[in-house]
């Protein structure tokens, strides 16, 4: 489409067969989504992260946010003002999603969460200066989301042909990229600089955060992934981002057999906005993998940044998933009365 407009509501504007992306932050979800972005059969939610349960009255079980309450003109109005969905993004118009949004309200057609769902995809799709036209009942809607995976069988209850997709990474560079993520967030700076500041230029001069919330998500997260790919192995994918990062072709191949998708190629490259270069979209994204090349520096960073006492917590809490994964297993003797870092403050480490 050459110039967007908000058309009327069709019958074939709803979403079929969706490809659901999740993972703990930092693992790898990303890049991951990005390998998607140029498959022809494919279209990837414009935003890198869609956090749709917020608007619903079903709290994040590891977050202290309110249910979102009120009436459904009332919550689009909210959803509308996030960053979220609104037009803070290239090629994606937030006026036209807006437009889209109520007009399927006014049709009577958004009643339900499982609708508003629908309304949020189906509107981002049209608000997207790569749509060509399509039938979007026809397009493989690729969503991504961090902690989706606890609502997964909401997801199946309104899309019985959903495909799920758990991105799993080692435990040890999982907890590492995110401490580096935590650290720069305590310094106030918007997501653009904490991203633009690669975890190699970390100082020690910055604070270093509490870790209990985070393992605690850890936890959570892989009790639900082991659970739901155990109770719906036809629905429900493990994708172990190391290995994908190793050896692209032999993960990708399955995948997209696994998902009813073509193997193409341009699955193994990194882009953004329906096969343009990708721009700085996450830690390893906008560090590692440049100019659209999957890059394995990844996998064995955390070797050399994380300290020890940190790698002899996470070979302890979850020697499990490390074990049955196959991932390389860390427990070095360190006292528990050392500090992880110099630059943690007493109180945190006590």
């Amino acid at each position: 489409m050459t110039q967007l407009e908000a058309t009327p509501v069709s019958q074939t504007d709803r979403i079929t067969r969706p490809i659901f992306l999740s993972g703990l932050r930092k693992s790898g979800t990303s890049m991951s989504r990005m390998l998607f972005d140029g498959h022809p059969s494919t279209f990837t939610y414009p935003r890198n992260e869609m956090h749709f349960f917020r608007y619903t009255d079903s709290p994040h079980i590891t977050s202290n946010r309110k249910p979102c309450v009120g009436t459904m003109r009332e919550r689009i109005e909210l959803l509308c003002s996030d960053k979220w969905f609104s037009n803070t993004i290239r090629g994606f118009d937030g006026t036209i999603f807006k437009e889209n949004m109520f007009k399927r309200l006014d049709a009577g057609q958004v009643n339900s969460d499982r609708e508003l769902l629908e309304a949020i995809l189906c509107s981002a799709v049209r608000a997207s200066s790569y749509y060509e036209g399509q039938p979007i009942d026809q397009l493989r809607v690729v969503v991504k989301g961090v902690h989706q995976a606890e609502f997964f069988p909401e997801l199946l209850a309104w899309y019985p042909d959903i495909k799920f997709i758990y991105v799993l990474r080692n435990p040890y560079g999982q907890l590492n990229s995110a401490i580096h993520n935590m650290r720069h967030n305590q310094m106030g700076r918007d997501e653009l600089n904490r991203i633009a500041n690669d975890h190699k230029k970390l100082h020690k001069k910055l604070p270093y955060p509490f870790l209990g919330q985070r393992l605690l998500e850890m936890r959570l997260s892989y009790y639900f992934m082991r659970k739901w790919s155990k109770l719906y192995p036809e629905h429900f994918k493990i994708l172990v981002y190391d290995r994908l990062l190793a050896d692209p072709e032999a993960e990708l191949r399955p995948l997209a057999e696994w998902i009813g998708i073509d193997y193409d190629p341009c699955l193994q490259q990194v882009t953004r906005d329906h096969g343009n270069p990708m721009g700085r979209e996450g830690w390893s994204v906008g560090g590692s993998h440049k100019k659209g090349e999957i890059s394995t520096a990844p996998m064995t960073a955390w070797k050399e940044q994380m300290p020890d006492g940190v790698q002899m917590l996470v070979g302890k809490l979850f020697h499990d998933v490390i074990s049955e994964f196959g991932f390389e297993a860390r427990r070095p003797q360190v006292s528990k009365w050392k500090k992880f870092d110099k630059a943690e403050d007493w109180r945190t480490f006590a």
